[in-house]
């Protein structure tokens, strides 16, 4: 009797063993597979909600920008009805300030005419064009509502004349504390001012400004020093302060008619020793005997020259 003996008895052992094997590996490979899927499917849903975002985002901003311009349209309208209502027409305009400006030149140069809407006003332009007024140094306009204006004015104060020389052609000008050229003297205007003579524009006078340096400043310090209220040599005693390139500063005194030399620098100093000597020959009544006084005959030193 013959064994049946299978067929391939040891290879489907070997087969059974090597599958044995493989299964942990498979069941790794599959973990990782759907790690790998789950990872894949998350951007999906973060970009859908950033998809979301951004329509929900541009709705509003489509509705807010709508909003917006129906406002402005709205408020446009309203503006233009407001301009041509009776309501905000200007009535009473007060003017400060002002003394040697009339206030018909303040109206005219800024355009305010009574009617006027003062939404339709601008206030800045109409401020600029009365500065342009060479005695108006600055100007305050405010608008009182609803029919109301107010108009502050500051003006140049003048201490002193200057009479400029530009070629063959001379003017009169007003100059006030702070060395500025301001306005010309016309017909009418206040003349009881020292007057600096002598200046050429050329290197002398720079824009509207006396310079810092040089002849025509040594003559406003001068007027500044007497400005100061000294019972001396006060303002109104000083007639005028020549400049000239060969005597320097020479001072001429209302009620007196010798020059007094004052150099060419050091004005300040050489004003305080001025008021001393005249303070000494007016207590001794011998200011009639003078016939001129130069402060800069020498260094620290005074000579009085007397009427022989």
């Amino acid at each position: 009797m013959n064994q049946f003996t299978p067929k391939y008895p040891r290879s489907r052992g070997r087969l059974r063993a090597k599958l044995v094997e493989l299964l942990p590996a498979v069941g790794g490979w599959l973990r990782r597979l759907l790690v790998k899927n789950r990872v894949r499917q998350k951007p999906v849903v973060v970009t859908r909600k950033r998809r979301w975002q951004v329509e929900s985002f541009t709705k509003k901003g489509i509705v807010g920008a709508a909003c917006i311009l129906v406002v402005a349209i709205s408020g446009y309208s309203v503006c233009q009805v407001l301009k041509k209502s009776d309501i905000f027409r200007l009535t009473t305009v007060a003017v400060y300030g002002n003394s040697e400006v009339d206030k018909t030149e303040i109206f005219d140069l800024g355009n305010i005419v009574q009617g006027r809407n003062l939404l339709s006003m601008d206030v800045e332009k109409c401020s600029r064009a009365i500065s342009s007024h060479p005695w108006i140094e600055s100007v305050q306009i405010k608008r009182l509502w609803p029919s109301r204006l107010t108009v502050n004015v500051r003006e140049f104060k003048p201490i002193a004349m200057i009479n400029v020389t530009a070629g063959n052609s001379r003017g009169l000008y007003y100059v006030d504390g702070k060395g500025r050229v301001f306005a010309k003297v016309e017909k009418g205007h206040e003349l009881d001012f020292p007057v600096i003579t002598g200046v050429d524009t050329n290197g002398h006078v720079s824009g509207s400004v006396i310079e810092e340096t040089g002849l025509t400043r040594e003559a406003f310090t001068f007027i500044m020093q007497a400005a100061k209220g000294n019972p001396i040599v006060p303002l109104q005693t000083i007639s005028e302060v020549n400049v000239s390139s060969a005597k320097g500063i020479v001072v001429y005194l209302v009620d007196r008619p010798f020059p007094i030399y004052m150099g060419y620098e050091g004005v300040k100093a050489k004003y305080n020793r001025l008021v001393t000597l005249l303070d000494r020959l007016y207590r001794k009544k011998k200011i009639q005997e003078i016939k001129e006084i130069r402060m800069d005959y020498f260094e620290g030193r005074i000579l009085v020259a007397k009427v022989e």
